[in-house]
């Protein structure tokens, strides 16, 4: 059940991943630019695929990967959930799937194959269960840390989901399923994805999505400024990085997702996460 992205959404992904890297903000941070993109970007998985049809796409997605470094910044050990070593992990998946179907968010389908993205985000303390949206849902809303030097920063450094019942911080994941689960990466939201996938291009001297200024679309609709943004990314050029891959195709709409996996979003002018009509 992919959400299509709504305006005010548009709005604050672009003010929360568009920052001036020359700009005092972060000239003054304790991390140089350089840093920072070494922390958000993890280890390199493997060689560029490029995905000529759907089965390698469904090959690529379900083969066990070297694991990725946490994306994020954080100042202790952080446990990740891991699917594939919990105890009772089948029964926890189906509680997040039924509570994610009750709420109509989570649990995506990716068009023409059987495979379903599905967030496995359980307490590794006291085993409280959180939904799609649950998750989603603190993303947008933090609790305030001082490690982060502003609100947009945390918004998209700080990849942990707090545990109000017992105050503990964790990693979720997202476990791909083909008839039973067969991998897992990490959990990351809208703006942490973008935020990440830029990174990763600009460590190799590219500006995609919102660092090239050119994919911000605007007009003005009923006195409002309407923003939307080009998605110029080729999923091939990304695919060394499958938790980057996984989460940005769980936050795209199923007809853009084909286009996606094809290569012909940037031929037919698609958007990040929604419609532009």
């Amino acid at each position: 059940m992919t959400q299509v992205i709504s305006q005010e959404e548009i709005d604050e992904l672009l003010t929360a991943i568009n920052y001036d890297p020359e700009s005092t903000f972060m000239s003054n941070s304790a991390l140089s630019q350089e840093e920072f993109y070494q922390l958000l970007t993890p280890i390199n998985v493997g060689n560029p695929i490029n995905f000529e049809n759907i089965k390698i796409f469904e090959e690529y997605l379900t083969k066990r990967h070297q694991p990725e470094k946490p994306y994020g910044i954080f100042n202790s050990d952080i446990t990740m959930c891991k699917f594939f070593d919990t105890e009772n992990n089948e029964n926890i998946l189906a509680d997040i799937v039924q509570k994610n179907e009750a709420q109509n968010m989570g649990n995506v389908q990716i068009p023409n194959t059987n495979i379903k993205l599905i967030n496995y985000s359980i307490c590794p303390k006291c085993g409280h269960i959180f939904s799609f949206k649950d998750l989603v849902d603190y993303y947008a809303n933090p609790r305030p840390d001082s490690q982060f030097r502003n609100r947009e920063s945390q918004y998209r450094e700080d990849t942990r989901i707090l545990c109000n019942e017992c105050n503990t911080y964790f990693f979720p994941a997202l476990v791909i399923v083909d008839g039973t689960p067969k991998n897992e990466v990490q959990f990351l939201c809208r703006v942490q994805t973008v935020d990440a996938i830029e990174a990763f291009f600009l460590d190799k001297e590219k500006k995609v999505l919102t660092k090239n200024k050119s994919n911000i679309l605007e007009r003005s609709e009923k006195g409002k400024t309407v923003k939307a943004i080009k998605n110029d990314i080729f999923l091939k050029d990304l695919s060394p990085k499958l938790t980057l891959i996984s989460n940005l195709i769980q936050y795209t709409p199923a007809n853009m997702t084909i286009n996606l996996i094809n290569g012909v979003n940037i031929k037919k002018g698609d958007v990040l996460f929604g419609a532009w009509q």
